[in-house]
Parts: structure tokens; sequence; C-alpha cells
């Protein structure tokens, strides 16, 4: 399931919602979403989604992203773990709609706004 930017401010300070960008370590610390986590996305989805289950919990949510809208990992990722039982929506607009949008990021490239 695909959710907008709203979906995620509205659920991200929930302590049972765990923010989740899905792209290497090194894009991840170049930009993401302030106050989210980073778990980069396997070759085996399987691997990825037990990963995830042991390191935040099965009684989580997920709000999955990547860079932007039509990069496929987000919805792999997602799909990974919903395949797993794990409760995980995608937001496909991912960090660059999130920092068009001015909402909180950051990153190594984050400048003065």
């Amino acid at each position: 399931m695909k959710v907008d930017k709203e979906h995620v401010i509205k659920n991200m300070k929930d302590e049972k919602v765990v923010v989740l960008n899905v792209l290497s370590k090194a894009d991840f610390k170049k930009l993401h979403i302030k106050g989210s986590e980073n778990h980069p996305l396997t070759a085996d989805p399987k691997v990825f989604s037990e990963e995830v289950a042991e390191k935040y919990g099965k009684g989580k949510s997920f709000i999955l992203y990547c860079d932007h809208l039509g990069l496929l990992e987000s919805y792999e990722a997602t799909k990974a773990l919903t395949d797993n039982g794990l409760d995980a929506v995608n937001y496909s607009g991912g960090v660059q709609e999130w920092y068009r949008a001015g909402l909180p990021v950051e990153g190594t490239i984050v400048g003065p706004r």
C-alpha cells in the first residue's frame, strides 16, 4: 500500500511506527527524513524482513521510503515485509518529495534553508 507525506507526518511520532529508509548507508548519510532509521534492502527479501523484525520487533508498523517516486526499492522492501507478516506501507514520494515540501531532513548535503 502506498501512502503520502501527510500519512508519514501523522504517524511518525507514534512510538510503534518506524520510518525506514531502505537505501545504502552512504545515501542515507547524504539525505534522509529527520528521525528516520536506515536498513538497506538486501538482495534476499526474506533475509531483509527477518533482519528488520529482529532489529525493531514484530509489533512495529513500518513506513518505508527511498529517494524518489519511481524507485522500486521501497516498494520491494514493503512487499518483503508484508509477505513475511509485518505491517508495512510505502511512502513512494521519497526523501526528495519530502525535502522539496520543506519538511525536516538531515544529511551531509543539507545546507541552510
